[in-house]
């Protein structure tokens, strides 16, 4: 198998697991809120986790928030915004645009974004320039869980900080693809995802600058410093941590090998495919591809791929089911018929050359044997 879906859900890293197995052991059963030595074990174990999350992060161990992933995080913040305007894109993840649309008592504001799906910065600073300079905040997320694409965050923390605005930012797939620094970028709040880079799914953090006035996103218990109600995932939390830890120190090493991936897959894809193609987002080395063939339905396409072992999406997993086309796509511009022939592949952290030279031949033949099905 050929898995190139790491946007979706990425495997545990070995070490992950090896760091989590015990805790799932009896003589690591302690309530992390119990006084006796279990207990009190399970309590270092969070507490080492948080220093190793805030460490990725360059942040304070008593601004990192344990969830259960992404989803909750990019609600959550919104509890410890005491405003009435945010701004962010239409290219959002779902679980930020759907509160801020069933919000009663926030207003959106859309920023216009670039072909290759990143916030055009003239025009947020015009905005923040044309509204109201209290009660309100930006929502922009770091890296296009479809297209790759990185936003400027320097440049949008600085717009931030100068125009005394709340700062947000969706960083699931940030984490262990690019360098995180929530300091340097002026950031407030900031989401993250276990399951986007090597730790398990139902893990994630809020990252909540000290000076942000908290209020409690689950009531009930005490945990999470008030925070977050209900006994901690320890095991879950314990990977997480780890999974920071290897982050931190093979990040570039991970970045490298991808830039090389990426040639290996375009020089392959170039000489193999006779149809018609191009890239969405930008050309920076990402660990995303987002690939249109013309003409080529993108389910049949991934059907066809499955059946020789190949794992791609044709977007976010958390919209697979609907049959509408993704809202990333169809706000860089694409028509209903071109979202609806994109791939996304997807690299991960043991991904190979080899991998992007058998899956670029691939995509090639499966999309002419389509296109002789359908021409």
């Amino acid at each position: 198998m050929i898995y190139l879906d790491h946007a979706a859900n990425t495997p545990v890293f070995p070490e992950v697991l090896e760091a989590m197995l015990p805790w799932f052991q009896p003589d690591h059963v302690g309530n992390p809120g119990s006084i006796h030595t279990q207990g009190v074990k399970a309590r270092m174990a969070i507490d080492e986790a948080r220093q190793k999350v805030a460490d990725m992060l360059n942040a304070h161990p008593s601004e990192i928030f344990f969830t259960s992933g992404g989803t909750e995080s990019n609600n959550a913040w919104l509890k410890c915004f005491n405003g009435d305007l945010v701004l962010t894109t239409e290219l959002e993840h779902d679980s930020v645009l759907a509160p801020l649309a069933n919000s009663q008592k926030i207003a959106t504001q859309y920023m216009k974004v670039y072909g290759d799906g990143s916030v055009d910065l003239d025009a947020l600073e015009y905005s923040l320039q044309h509204t109201r300079n209290t009660g309100r905040a930006v929502s922009i997320m770091w890296v296009n869980n479809e297209l790759g694409t990185s936003n400027d965050m320097d440049e949008i923390g600085e717009l931030c900080q100068e125009y005394h605005t709340f700062f947000h930012t969706d960083a699931v797939q940030a984490a262990g693809h690019v360098p995180i620094d929530v300091k340097a970028c002026h950031i407030d709040a900031l989401s993250l995802s276990g399951h986007k880079f090597g730790a398990p799914l139902g893990v994630g953090v809020l990252y909540l600058n000290n000076s942000v006035h908290k209020f409690p996103f689950i009531s009930g218990g005490g945990q999470e410093f008030g925070m977050r109600g209900g006994t901690e995932n320890v095991p879950g939390i314990v990977g997480i941590g780890k999974a920071a830890e290897i982050v931190k120190c093979r990040m570039t090493d991970w970045r490298k090998r991808w830039a090389r991936c990426q040639i290996a897959f375009f020089y392959t894809l170039k000489g193999e495919y006779r149809g018609n193609y191009w890239v969405n987002g930008c050309d920076e080395i990402s660990n995303i591809i987002s690939l249109t063939l013309t003409g080529i339905n993108s389910e049949s396409l991934l059907l066809l791929l499955d059946q020789r072992g190949i794992c791609l999406s044709a977007g976010s997993a958390c919209s697979a089911a609907s049959s509408k086309p993704s809202h990333v796509l169809k706000g860089i511009g694409l028509s209903d018929e071109d979202a609806a022939s994109t791939v996304r592949i997807s690299m991960g952290y043991d991904t190979t050359e080899q991998d992007m030279t058998d899956t670029a031949r691939a995509i090639a033949e499966c999309a002419a044997q389509l296109a002789a099905m359908y021409p």
